[in-house]
């Protein structure tokens, strides 16, 4: 074998490992979790267990999950486009069927200034919390302690975990809000680059928090030109 066609060899092989990892066993991994996840959720909604209120905890969980799943999903194929060879057959419901239905959620969220509420990070805080309370729960057993909860206490401390993280991620956004106003580089260039992760071919998923930011930033710059001026 000759150098040219080693390397034509090798060109071939790192060409088509990319395409069988993200558009063949990333995707069956997401999808093999995503129906574990839902078998779990209705074997919890039967009469057996949906009678406890460990049962609201772990449908919460559950469900928490499979959105921090598909959004992660979503994010990955935007994150490894250059990595997935799109004339492949493998690719093509990256391409086309998911790309579909990925901008028409999130267009629809964007209607109402809700797109916020696909990040990531929200829903992965919500598992945390979950979890948090699950263990405090699980610790009165291991002490001993005489403790009985009803399955709105339970409903109710899982909401409080959705509300919760909805303000730590408002928290985090007005920090990152405030570092743009003020022109800091703290946090301000990564959730920039996280926002504007868009390419020629994806949608700006976060339109309606970036119109606000840019927005600013232009007021930053001509406040700025003022100043330069007089």
């Amino acid at each position: 074998m000759d150098l040219t066609e080693f390397n034509r060899t090798t060109y071939s092989t790192m060409t088509i490992k990319p395409t069988l990892i993200w558009c063949l066993i990333m995707p069956l991994i997401h999808l093999f979790s995503l129906i574990s996840n839902i078998l779990c959720i209705i074997v919890f909604c039967s009469n057996i267990f949906f009678k406890k209120p460990i049962a609201i905890y772990f449908i919460c969980l559950l469900i928490s999950d499979s959105i921090t799943l598909l959004i992660g999903y979503i994010e990955m194929i935007d994150r490894e486009s250059h990595m997935i060879n799109k004339s492949s057959l493998l690719c093509i419901f990256n391409a086309k069927i998911i790309r579909t239905i990925t901008n028409s959620v999130y267009t629809f969220m964007e209607r109402f200034c809700l797109e916020w509420m696909l990040y990531k990070v929200l829903w992965t805080r919500v598992s945390t919390l979950i979890l948090a309370i699950l263990s405090i729960q699980r610790s009165r057993t291991f002490f001993s302690l005489s403790y009985h909860e009803s399955r709105l206490c339970a409903f109710f401390a899982c909401m409080f975990s959705i509300v919760f993280a909805i303000f730590i991620t408002c928290i985090e956004w007005i920090g990152v809000y405030y570092d743009i106003v003020n022109e800091k580089n703290s946090s301000r260039d990564f959730y920039l680059n996280y926002l504007n992760r868009n390419s020629n071919e994806t949608k700006n998923h976060y339109s309606c928090l970036m119109t606000s930011f840019n927005s600013h930033l232009t007021m930053n710059q001509v406040n700025l030109n003022r100043k330069q001026i007089f």
